[in-house]
């Protein structure tokens, strides 16, 4: 269950690390693991970090990026959660290739499981011949080979919940925890891009060690607390009505009510005064989202399209199918984006949120009026890589990359 949350914006490491000490102080009876997600200036990681360490021996975190109304200050979200925390280092997949069959993403930390070597064995080497969503069905089939070792031995009714962080390929392992645990809800982090910073592709911690790909998450027991999972995508507005996908492939939209899908979008575009002659180099603003009841359930960013032959290639390994409701989405460009930071009064919660790369250079937008702002009940984290979501049984897990996108994770 949740014990006790909060963000921390501060603007010096010593007003942080007396904020850890705090939290530290109020929680030591407690127990738990620790979670948190942090953005600081490279000279301060190693204080504040071993900080952590030294008072939640137990925990898993990750660094973030800063929310844009304080990007210029340091912010740390923390949380002590009672579940089973895992290390993941199942391979995920390589970023889509428009107009094609995707390519395996090999992973250097874990061979790969038999369901996926046998496939190669049967193809003496020529991936040309490989149907990779064959690959990857067979994987979620092997998925008790796959799992964690540490969640080998809890039941699909044992878990509700489950948080990771990872690195930018999360689809290995949020396919096997659907397989083993399908009626779960799945909410991933996909980790800041810390190249620069700590000289990893990410930087994921456990247990004082440090990870730069995979996943750590903790797995949540329904006996500790009930939680509801829901996502937010502001300022989207239609370009279309409600459509109909008639066919589908790979990441490829093929045709939509029978007809050509780009040249539908660049006709929505122009009724709506845009400039459709460049649309298609504006990969982050035009998204197509799948309906459910009125409301959007999905959402998969439009990377190309093709008028002559139609096809609208998406930011994902696989499209709607046929048979989906869609419509056809705008994102305007945007000075600010808008987050509560309220504290939370009873209902305590995880909230991760996708960040434009476009704010890390502005101005601070809100100045802190004191050298620490606690929001408590929160833990607020941002990453420009996005999260992935899955809620329960019926819904896929997809990786949300909508400039102030947010997933919420909470008790009620």
């Amino acid at each position: 269950m949740m014990i006790r949350a909060q963000t921390i914006v501060a603007r010096t490491p010593n007003a942080l690390l007396a904020s850890l000490d705090r939290f530290h102080l109020q929680s030591k009876a407690k127990g738990g693991t620790f979670l948190f997600a942090l953005s600081a200036p490279s000279d301060a990681l190693s204080v504040i970090t071993s900080h952590l360490k030294s008072h939640f021996p137990r925990h898993i975190g990750c660094l973030s990026s800063p929310l844009p109304a304080y990007h210029s200050h340091i912010m740390c979200a923390v949380a002590l959660l009672n579940g089973i925390t895992f290390r993941s280092t199942i391979a995920g997949r390589a970023d889509p290739q428009v107009g094609r069959w995707h390519a395996a993403r090999h992973s250097s930390t874990q061979q790969l499981p038999a369901a996926q070597s046998s496939v190669f064995e049967e193809f003496n080497g020529d991936v040309g011949k490989v149907n990779w969503e064959d690959i990857w069905d067979r994987t979620a089939m092997s998925a008790q080979e796959m799992i964690p070792v540490e969640l080998r031995t809890a039941r699909p009714e044992d878990v509700s919940s489950i948080l990771y962080f990872s690195d930018k390929a999360p689809e290995g392992i949020a396919k096997a925890l659907k397989a083993t645990f399908p009626h779960s809800n799945e909410l991933g982090f996909l980790a800041s891009s810390t190249p620069f910073i700590t000289g990893r592709p990410v930087t994921l911690f456990r247990d004082g060690e440090i990870y730069s790909d995979g996943a750590i998450g903790i797995a949540l027991q329904p006996s500790l607390g009930h939680t509801s999972l829901t996502a937010e995508f502001p300022d989207l507005v239609d370009l279309t009505p409600d459509l109909q996908i008639t066919s589908s492939e790979g990441n490829l939209i093929l045709t939509v009510d029978n007809g050509n899908p780009t040249r539908l979008l660049l006709a929505a575009m122009n009724k709506h005064g845009l400039d459709g002659r460049d649309v298609l180099l504006k990969d982050d603003e035009f998204y197509v989202g799948v309906m459910s009841d009125g409301k959007v359930e999905r959402l998969h960013r439009i990377t190309s399209g093709d008028p002559s032959r139609g096809t609208i290639a998406l930011g994902t390994m696989s499209a709607p199918p046929q048979g989906s409701t869609i419509r056809m989405l705008y994102l305007p460009r945007r000075d600010e984006v808008t987050l509560n930071l309220e504290p939370t009064h009873g209902n305590t919660s995880i909230s991760f949120i996708t960040i434009p790369d476009s704010f890390g250079d502005g101005p601070p937008s809100s100045a802190l009026d004191n050298d620490v702002l606690v929001i408590d009940g929160n833990f607020v984290a941002g990453s420009e890589n996005g999260f992935m979501l899955r809620r329960g049984a019926k819904e896929e897990g997809w990786i949300c990359t909508l400039p102030g996108g947010q997933a919420c994770l909470r008790w009620t």
